[in-house]
């Protein structure tokens, strides 16, 4: 889509600026959040239509987590900088950009703040939901948005195993590549919350950081213990080890997964409740 110019005063002045939006989408059709080449992206749609409106083809979006394809978001953090006319609004750019986007991604709130301000780094925080369906199939406008099963889970024995998952630990079993480059391997992990809610089972899960796939890891195994494939105890053995071929469980698959609030304050995360079920049709924040 070509910027259309009456979007923008005729000869504005233009300072540079700082903008920070916080964006949901659903990632069905997306691969992820990252731009990819030759693939759609979230980062990508955002991007190519903030070059247009800005006319800055090296303009560049920061977001706060690389979701991956088919994982959903409530509260994605993004921020970028760009020459702005200076009557420029955050209700105007709000307005445009949901407009501009596609169906399946939004733009929830904007706000102008200092210049050097990066959502990625500024980010004290995360909470994801997860959304297992263990029972029959769901209507099929919400089977993108969950994990189906069709068979019963043990609630209590996930529930005992999550405690062993909660606090500071090197989560190296709970990443899929735990070759992949990062400084260490060592997370701190707030709550982890196993909750029924109208015959679905979600996952409220909080941390100050997470590893590659860390959090569809952590679900794949506490699934697999309430299928009765290992013991709540045996959680322990798993996160000790250290190692990815310890934990028998497959990762979970995306479809179920939301970012789900993203926090800028470290202790932000006590006072959060998710939304549950998180396709609710009003969501607030």
């Amino acid at each position: 889509m070509v910027a259309d110019p009456t979007e923008l005063p005729a000869n504005p002045s233009r300072p540079r600026r700082c903008w920070h939006l916080s964006l949901a989408y659903d990632g069905t059709r997306f691969h992820g959040w990252q731009v990819q080449p030759n693939l759609r992206t979230v980062q990508g749609e955002l991007r190519d239509r903030l070059r247009r409106l800005f006319n800055d083809p090296e303009l560049k979006v920061a977001g706060t987590s690389r979701t991956d394809s088919g994982v959903h978001a409530l509260d994605q953090q993004a921020s970028f900088e760009a020459d702005t006319p200076a009557e420029f609004t955050a209700e105007k750019l709000h307005e445009i950009l949901n407009r501009w986007l596609p169906d399946d991604a939004m733009v929830k709130s904007v706000r102008e703040v200092p210049l050097g301000f990066n959502a990625r780094f500024a980010a004290a925080g995360k909470a994801y939901t997860y959304v297992v369906n263990p029972g029959d199939r769901l209507l099929p406008l919400f089977s993108p948005f969950a994990w189906t099963l069709r068979r019963p889970l043990d609630v209590p024995a996930m529930q005992e195993a999550a405690q062993y998952l909660v606090g500071e630990h090197d989560f190296s079993s709970f990443t899929v590549n735990p070759q992949r480059e990062v400084d260490s391997h060592v997370r701190l992990v707030h709550r982890i919350q196993v909750l029924p809610v109208d015959g679905l089972v979600c996952f409220d899960v909080a941390g100050a950081s997470f590893l590659y796939k860390m959090v569809r890891s952590i679900v794949g195994w506490l699934v697999h213990v309430g299928r009765g494939g290992a013991s709540p105890a045996a959680t322990a053995e798993v996160l000790a080890a250290r190692d990815r071929s310890r934990m028998a469980a497959d990762s979970a698959p995306g479809q179920g997964l939301f970012l789900a609030r993203v926090f800028f304050e470290d202790d932000a995360w006590q006072s959060y409740q998710p939304i549950l079920p998180p396709f609710r049709w009003q969501s607030g924040r």
